[in-house]
């Protein structure tokens, strides 16, 4: 039998959970943030994962060399509405402090029964950003 899903009020929620889950590299917590179906998760530089075993074992992978990895998120564009929600968001990969990556990600979430969970993550590398730039 599969462990409950968490409850999540908002889309909000989620998401912060999502961050959370990625910042201290907890691969339980990042698995029960998705849907069990209808998934899609597109790490930067590789292909679609639609299965949930799939995108569950991707994160443990990322997860397994690291106890807490440095990342700050910005959203730069939200959207809800009828039960979807959309977020647009700049993830800044830090390493002592100075940003060693910048990814542009876009964040889905889905509206059940239970409450918000994850349908959709593709994060794409940002290349060559001159500094100073905006992501906005």
């Amino acid at each position: 039998m599969k462990a409950s899903k968490p409850r999540f009020k908002t889309p909000e929620e989620a998401d912060a959970v999502f961050y959370e889950a990625f910042k201290h590299c907890d691969s339980e917590v990042m698995a029960a943030l998705w849907a069990d179906t209808d998934a899609v998760c597109v790490h930067p530089g590789a292909g679609a994962l639609v299965d949930h075993k799939a995108i569950a074992r991707s994160w443990a992978n990322i997860f397994s060399n690291n106890h807490r990895i440095n990342i700050n998120h910005t959203v730069i564009n939200r959207v809800v509405s009828n039960g979807l929600a959309v977020f647009v968001v700049a993830e800044e990969i830090l390493d002592s402090g100075t940003v060693t990556a910048v990814v542009l990600a876009t964040n889905i979430y889905s509206k059940f029964d239970s409450g918000w969970l994850m349908i959709g993550h593709h994060a794409s590398l940002v290349q060559n950003r001159p500094q100073g730039q905006s992501l906005q």
